[in-house]
């Protein structure tokens, strides 16, 4: 155990899911703070939490968090006050929120460069965002007054993390009793790059040290990300609700491992993982993907098809990854064509899909949503033929 503080920023799903859990765990006093009054007087009435960790139906731990301070970002004075008191400091908020958090961080380190100079402060980024430590970089020296700019170079580290650990909505009836209680896979390790630390690295068991961010970035985007992807949108096909079931159907099952399988052997050669390592790796991903607990739903997994259709996300990615190591992705182009079919009302990203295939046709509609150009014909063609065989 220990005597070390954490600032949490942003006590959502995540924040109170998994980070309270991980330094929790480790003995840290924990300050959470978020934008929510309602949120923080909720914490601050109720004195606990729990973390749940249901890694499938037979396994759950129930962890109960209590002990913790809980702040609004109104709060200017307490939380400059913090700063100066963390031993760590994790962002666990969405990247749009990244402003507000440099600005509202200001005042903290002000006080701290005044208090502590010497102490190094490293700040994890817990957010879903490549190069993450680069955007929150630019948005805090926008805000910073000349006093810190040298102060903030030299003693404060932008760590980049990778989130795998899954957080669904509690079932409704557990939700109602216990409103804060979050429900999650107990998914136990943080990627961290190894290094982007200034200070000391905090002794945490589930803390995994990486020396090679963008190639684990990348590995996640092409693998857990795409893996849901697929089948959603292939899953969507055949009229199922929940990603449980889509890996339950053969033939669903067959095209998501086909695509693991395809963008191994690029990941491999694009970034030296090894052969064993990656099939544990792809056993994981389906794995934590056969949680029925989460309820996780084919309509999350393929919402906003738009955005999952451009160049460096998870499904052209790949293929194109793929393409440059001298392979055909059959298995990607199929995802990416059934992405093209997914048809959901209620979802304006999907909407627009549709609405551009009708309007420029299906090849143009590829060219313009996958941000492929004239060289990449060939994967057009894929994508294509793939996109009239589904929708025969």
């Amino acid at each position: 155990m220990t005597n070390k503080t954490v600032l949490i920023w942003g006590a959502g799903r995540i924040g109170r899911g998994f980070m309270a859990d991980l330094f929790n765990a480790a003995g840290y006093h924990l300050i959470l703070v978020d934008q929510s009054a309602e949120l923080v007087a909720q914490l601050r009435q109720a004195g606990q939490f729990t973390v749940v960790r249901a890694a499938n139906a037979q396994e759950r731990h129930d962890q109960i968090i209590s002990g913790f301070t809980a702040l609004t970002t109104t709060q200017i004075d307490e939380i400059a006050a913090a700063v100066v008191a963390a031993d760590a400091l994790l962002v666990a908020v969405y990247p749009q929120d990244f402003p507000q958090v440099a600005r509202q961080l200001v005042p903290g380190l002000t006080r701290r460069q005044a208090k502590r100079p010497e102490i190094p402060l490293d700040v994890i980024l817990c957010t879903n965002l490549a190069h993450a430590a680069v955007e929150f970089d630019t948005q805090l020296h926008g805000v910073l007054p000349p006093a810190l700019q040298e102060y903030v170079a030299g003693k404060l580290g932008l760590v980049e993390s990778l989130v795998i650990r899954m957080v669904a909505e509690p079932p409704a009836a557990l939700k109602r009793r216990e409103p804060l209680l979050v429900w999650t896979n107990g998914y136990a390790e943080l990627p961290v790059d190894r290094h982007a630390f200034k200070g000391e690295i905090p002794p945490l068991p589930g803390l995994r040290l990486v020396d090679d961010m963008r190639a684990e970035e990348v590995r996640k985007l092409y693998t857990y990300n795409m893996c849901h992807a697929v089948l959603a949108y292939h899953g969507a096909r055949r009229h199922h609700r929940l990603a449980v079931e889509c890996l339950h159907d053969p033939p669903v099952r067959a095209e998501a491992e086909g695509a693991l399988a395809e963008v191994s052997r690029a990941l491999q050669l694009e970034y030296g993982f090894g052969v064993e390592e990656m099939a544990r790796w792809n056993e994981n991903v389906l794995r934590q993907t056969d949680n029925p607990t989460l309820g996780d739903t084919v309509a999350r997994h393929g919402a906003d098809p738009r955005r999952k259709l451009r160049r460096s996300d998870r499904l052209v990615g790949p293929a194109l990854l793929i393409r440059r190591h001298g392979s055909s992705p059959v298995y990607l182009s199929r995802a990416i064509a059934a992405a093209f079919v997914f048809d959901n009302p209620g979802d304006p990203g999907a909407a627009y899909v549709q609405e551009q295939v009708a309007a420029l046709g299906v090849a143009a509609a590829v060219y313009e949503l996958c941000e492929l150009n004239e060289t990449e014909g060939d994967l057009v063609e894929l994508i294509v033929e793939a996109y009239r065989q589904l929708a025969a």
